[in-house]
């Protein structure tokens, strides 16, 4: 039995371990298991490998970055992003390897972005922004992350209220909204938010943040997380399906 995980803190919000274990059930896949770690500290996370008997991990906030100086390697996107979503594990040499199949996953959501000529303005700093940003690169999209405390280029939430009008693409990274404070939401003009604004929320629980919500209203096109965060999943358990075949495990 090849055992995968999320790790995280928290993580009852995940669709992680119905999403895999949904999958397994419709593919008959029956050789390996999902499971949900509450993480604090990544220092526990050495351990929980080993005692687990891991093959794999998912890794969410907020320990995207900081799960990386426990780990043996990193791949080159990973690097650049300096964030790492998934884990592979050598059964024999225990080696840990991270990837970030988020860059897959927010490319995807990219492609239901309607118009190419838009500039786009990244909510919160935390160790999802780098990976977005890196995907709004590539795609040439101009764009400025969004912070509480703005450093590097980066702009305040009150900076928003005089930019908002022409930067139409905005991204919630932050975990406002998420479930169970459902009532959170980042702290922007909406009022300035119209149709001509297209809005995503990495949040997918609850499909529909407040965040969202007050965006539709204004009339703004919205899409939540869903899409990526499958799309990740899918990235990470080819990745897993390779590098078992690959290493003969």
């Amino acid at each position: 039995m090849y055992k995968l995980g999320l790790i995280g803190n928290p993580v009852s919000h995940s669709f992680s371990k119905e999403y895999f274990e949904t999958k397994f059930k419709k593919e008959d896949i029956n050789n390996f298991s999902y499971s949900l770690y509450k993480i604090k500290d990544v220092k526990e996370v050495p351990r929980l490998i080993k005692d687990e008997n891991l093959i794999g991990l998912n890794i969410t906030r907020p320990h995207k970055t900081n799960i990386i100086k426990h780990l043996d390697d990193i791949d080159e996107k990973a690097k650049i992003t300096n964030a790492v979503n998934t884990i592979f594990v050598h059964p024999k040499t225990q080696k840990k390897v991270g990837f970030n199949t988020d860059i897959i996953g927010f490319s995807q959501t990219l492609k239901h972005i309607k118009s190419s000529n838009i500039k786009g303005l990244i909510l919160g700093s935390g160790s999802v922004a780098k990976t977005i940003s890196y995907c709004l690169t590539k795609q040439q999209i101009n764009h400025l992350i969004v912070s509480r405390n703005p450093r590097n280029h980066m702009i305040s939430y009150e900076d928003t209220k005089r930019m908002i009008n022409q930067y139409k693409l905005i991204i919630n990274t932050t975990p406002l909204g998420q479930y169970p404070d459902n009532d959170k939401y980042p702290n922007i003009p909406y009022d300035l938010i119209s149709k001509e604004h297209q809005c995503i929320d990495l949040i997918y629980n609850p499909s529909k943040t407040h965040f969202l919500k007050k965006c539709e209203k204004k009339g703004a096109e919205i899409q939540n997380g869903k899409i990526m965060l499958i799309t990740q999943a899918e990235a990470s358990w080819e990745i897993w399906q390779n590098l078992i075949k690959q290493y003969n495990v």
